[in-house]
């Protein structure tokens, strides 16, 4: 057989590495194989070439970006790290629920709304307080906050608090739900100091009973026997039904802000996130009938109302 040609590729590779003047630590095996050398000689001969693959310092972000960047970040260290969702509340079904309406100090004592005194009480507490306090105390807390007392309905939110785990109390010193109570109020009191009542409390201004006309006697004729008396008929206003009881404190002025003393979920927020929520649903609607509307304004497809007359 003749003999057949064979072409070898040869690699030449002109690329002249330092080597390393030193050797490389042992790594068992680990890490990069090869380092960066130092080469203190050239690098006045790589100036040149360093300053064109340098990017230059348009692309670095100012002042203003360093400052929303960090106002950012102060806003979300203010408002907390976000709580995970929960979709199966079985485990947490047998914890103590606690109302805001049960320490706050607008309420009335011993009706089903206050529980502790107005002295350890605290003005416009809110679920989330109560939740940060329970924490604070080495409790486990869930924030419901879209559920809401009846005689509260201002302001939504409704915390459960696990104080009993396989019947031991969690922390020593809580012993009963009152205690649990008081507790808690104690820590919003440490953290807002001027939501704390302080005697003597402002009452509002006891409305004046109208004054009462003095009563006149009116005759009535029976038939020709002449005139009978009748009973005196007192011609007064209507009073103002009495209110029950001492009437309730109101908080010190001036009060915070509305956003503040209230949940985000309260209807009685002008701007709130349930009017946005009401408002969106509103918005949708009213694009879903114009895009079903007919040709004629109406909507397309709809139960119309025949009138037959009979003649």
């Amino acid at each position: 057989m003749p003999p057949r040609a064979a072409i070898i590729e040869e690699f030449d590779d002109d690329v002249d590495l330092p080597l390393p003047s030193r050797p490389l630590p042992d790594r068992n095996g680990r890490g990069p194989l090869l380092m960066e050398v130092d080469d203190a000689d050239n690098d006045d001969d790589n100036d040149d070439a360093d300053d064109d693959d340098t990017p230059g310092l348009a692309g670095m972000p100012s002042a203003a970006d360093f400052a929303q960047f960090a106002a950012r970040i102060q806003q979300q260290a203010q408002a907390g790290p976000a709580s995970p969702r929960v979709v199966d509340m079985t485990p947490y079904k047998k914890w103590t629920c606690i109302y805001p309406i049960y320490i706050d100090a607008k309420q009335p004592y011993a009706t089903g709304a206050r529980r502790v005194t107005r002295a350890k009480a605290v003005w416009h507490p809110l679920s989330k307080d109560i939740a940060e306090a329970a924490v604070r105390l080495g409790l486990a807390a869930l924030n419901e906050a879209q559920k809401a007392h009846p005689r509260d309905w201002e302001n939504p939110g409704r915390v459960r608090v696990q104080w009993k785990k396989d019947g031991r109390l969690v922390n020593p010193a809580i012993k009963s739900k009152k205690q649990l109570l008081e507790m808690i109020s104690f820590q919003i009191q440490c953290v807002k100091s001027e939501n704390v009542p302080t005697e003597p409390y402002a009452y509002p201004p006891v409305p004046i009973p109208p004054t009462q006309k003095p009563a006149k006697s009116r005759t009535l004729t029976q038939g020709g026997k002449g005139k009978v008396k009748a009973a005196p008929v007192s011609e007064s206003t209507p009073r103002a039904p009495k209110r029950p009881g001492r009437p309730l404190p109101v908080p010190p002025e001036p009060q915070p802000s509305l956003t503040a003393r209230l949940s985000p979920l309260s209807p009685a927020l002008p701007s709130g996130v349930l009017l946005d929520a009401v408002k969106a649903g509103m918005t949708a609607q009213q694009e879903q009938g114009q895009i079903g509307a007919g040709p004629g304004g109406g909507v397309g497809k709809g139960k119309r109302k025949i009138v037959r007359v009979r003649q």
